[in-house]
């Protein structure tokens, strides 16, 4: 098991919420657990997300995927996502 930080900046955060919580399905599916969703607090459209995945080729696989990359701009991800890829010692 592995923890995944995510952070990346979003044009709407109401926007993107919506279709992120319609792809808990496909991350449940893969194993995938959100951990916890935060938004800064000196930006509400600057998301980090938290997730324990079975592994980390997992995860980058899923990420890698070109139908997940389209939703991903459809959801109006604006900036490049910083992944942090982690285990727990």
């Amino acid at each position: 098991m592995v923890t995944v930080i995510i952070q990346h900046e979003v044009k709407d955060f109401a926007e993107w919420k919506k279709i992120f919580d319609a792809d808990e399905p496909n991350r449940s599916k893969a194993g995938v657990k959100l951990i916890g969703l935060y938004k800064s607090v000196k930006n509400p459209n600057d998301v980090t997300m938290i997730f324990e995945a079975p592994s980390a080729e997992l995860y980058e696989k899923m990420m890698s995927d070109p139908a997940r990359q389209e939703d991903i701009k459809k959801a109006g991800v604006i900036s490049m996502p910083t992944a942090t890829i982690l285990n727990k010692v």
